[in-house]
């Protein structure tokens, strides 16, 4: 929308440099009219957080991880997060993993697509992910550091 409103403004802005352009003066020039522009917000649009008021991601999800690279290692999780807004921050627990087995985590929502990281100490390993239709599901990959061996991979979890 906001790039339909800078169309018709930058249209407008031309016509007028033509119209200068073209020598005509304001003696002769026509009465401008005035255009008012509504903008509408549609139904079920993001708030003002980027978040759709609906999307409350707050709880404990319990999920499984694989890694894809360079490893085929599973385990599980356990993720307890707290929303305000489009910002998430709560804990992580890690089953399975020679590398990590709790930490922080902190990221944000945004529409249905989440990101966040888990951190402990040196250990930091980021998550993306979609959340799937009536948030009861997420799923998406993770990438962990140089201190986990670079592990990327895919997890899946559920309220």
């Amino acid at each position: 929308m906001k790039l339909s409103l800078f169309r018709a403004l930058a249209l407008i802005a031309a016509v007028g440099l033509l119209l200068g352009a073209c020598g005509v003066s304001s003696a002769h020039a026509p009465t401008p009219t005035t255009t008012t522009i509504v903008l509408q917000t549609p139904t079920g649009a993001p708030t003002a957080s980027g978040t759709p008021a609906s999307l409350d991601l707050s709880g404990t999800w319990a999920g499984t991880w694989q890694d894809t690279s360079p490893d085929t290692a599973t385990g599980g999780f356990t993720l307890t997060w707290t929303q305000a807004g489009s910002s998430l921050s709560g804990s992580i627990t890690i089953t399975g993993s020679r590398c990590i087995s709790t930490a922080t985590v902190s990221g944000s929502v945004a529409g249905n697509v989440i990101t966040f990281g888990a951190v402990k100490g040196q250990v930091t390993v980021t998550y993306d992910g979609t959340v799937g239709p009536g948030n009861t599901t997420i799923k998406g990959n993770y990438h962990a550091g140089p201190t986990c061996g670079n592990a990327t991979g895919a997890w899946t979890a559920t309220r």
